[in-house]
């Protein structure tokens, strides 16, 4: 009766997200922004989407959220007006009444060794990488279409991104590797990973903790090894010989390129670094900047893919997974800008580019074995 009781949360969850992402559209037009009411009005029709979305924030003061919110509407839509020649798009999100710092410090939190980066890398190692692809890339790739990328997940209130961007990277080359694509704990790295919290952490150190201790399950429908990611940290839960169910042989560096991250992305998702400081609003497109000069590496995320537009331009991208929820951007992704000419790439994503590795023949993980743990 228990287990039918959790299995049937997880199905109204997964649905109550699914509406979400689908109505998370709440348009701005000129008449809105004519009047204190009028602006009133629209941020009602913003809480009755957004209210829960919201509610891990203080909304006793609505004044000042309001506050915010008007600013960030007439953002939105003065650049939404303006865009004649931008290839995307902003849009009222659940993000909408926080002021641009209060949301940096919420839902970014990379962190980063500024003395390492791939550019470090001995030539030989970026010789042996090419080496490893074997045929040249086709022109668009994308990991989500070959089994290696999971649903998108939300980090809420908590600067865990680097938790998230590291455990996606582990979820992919696993699901390459052995043919079965698992969702795996960030909550377990959360807690467990000491130089790690809700304040930020380093991505490239949390797949070094996979690495050594092995990771397990986040799976809804049947109680998993470690508890359900709650955006908070706690002491480590791990279970005393209890073997996590995955692992990973060793954590390594991309080159500082952008043909050197496009190499390895058609092999893996990637775990990138990079400034996330112009995301607040993004809603789709092409993503072109700005960007802080330099860029400091603020949020981690995962590169599951490049791709080419359709239109006349035929601007290049790379697909990125975040950590903000599906409904977010382009349900949870966003496309940036690819060969911009730079050789940190657009916001600095090719600076701190870091993946795990794993040989086979692997440990079995069978659909079998998956099932009795």
């Amino acid at each position: 009766m228990r287990k039918s009781l959790v299995v049937l949360l997880c199905v109204v969850v997964a649905a109550a997200m699914a509406v979400a992402a689908s109505a998370h559209h709440v348009p701005i037009t000129d008449k809105d922004l004519e009047s204190e009411e009028s602006m009133w009005s629209l941020y009602e029709r913003w809480r009755a989407v957004y209210g829960a979305a919201s509610s891990s924030r203080d909304l006793a003061d609505k004044g000042s959220r309001f506050e915010a919110f008007k600013a960030n509407a007439r953002h939105i839509h003065e650049f939404n007006n303006k865009r004649k020649g931008m290839s995307y798009w902003l849009g009222l999100n659940k993000f909408s009444d926080m002021t641009p710092e209060e949301f940096m410090a919420k839902y970014t939190g990379a962190k980063v060794d500024t003395g390492v980066s791939g550019g470090a890398r001995a030539a030989s190692e970026a010789e042996e990488e090419q080496l490893l692809v074997g045929d040249e890339p086709p022109a668009t790739w994308d990991w989500r279409q070959h089994g290696a990328v999971t649903d998108v997940k939300d980090q809420d209130g908590c600067g865990s991104c680097w938790a998230f961007s590291a455990v996606g990277a582990v979820e992919g080359i696993n699901a390459i590797m052995t043919g079965i694509l698992l969702t795996l704990s960030e909550q377990q790295v959360l807690d467990c990973f000491g130089a790690g919290n809700c304040s930020g952490g380093w991505p490239d150190q949390a797949q070094q903790y996979i690495v050594k201790n092995g990771i397990t399950l986040d799976r809804c429908g049947k109680e998993p090894y470690y508890p359900a990611y709650d955006a908070t940290k706690h002491p480590c839960r791990t279970v005393a010989g209890k073997q996590p169910i995955i692992t990973v042989d060793d954590v390594k560096w991309v080159n500082k390129s952008e043909a050197a991250l496009l190499l390895k992305v058609y092999q893996q998702p990637i775990s990138v670094a990079l400034d996330a400081s112009g995301w607040q609003f993004y809603q789709g497109g092409v993503f072109t900047g700005p960007c802080q000069t330099p860029p400091p590496l603020n949020h981690a995320v995962l590169v599951v893919g490049y791709g080419v537009t359709t239109t006349s331009d035929r601007t290049k991208f790379w697909i990125v997974k975040n950590s903000w929820g599906k409904d977010w951007g382009d349900h949870g992704y966003i496309l940036m800008k690819r060969d911009v000419g730079t050789p940190d790439g657009l916001c600095g994503i090719t600076t701190h580019a870091t993946y795990p590795t794993k040989k086979c023949p692997c440990p079995p993980t069978t659909p079998t074995a998956i099932a009795s743990y």
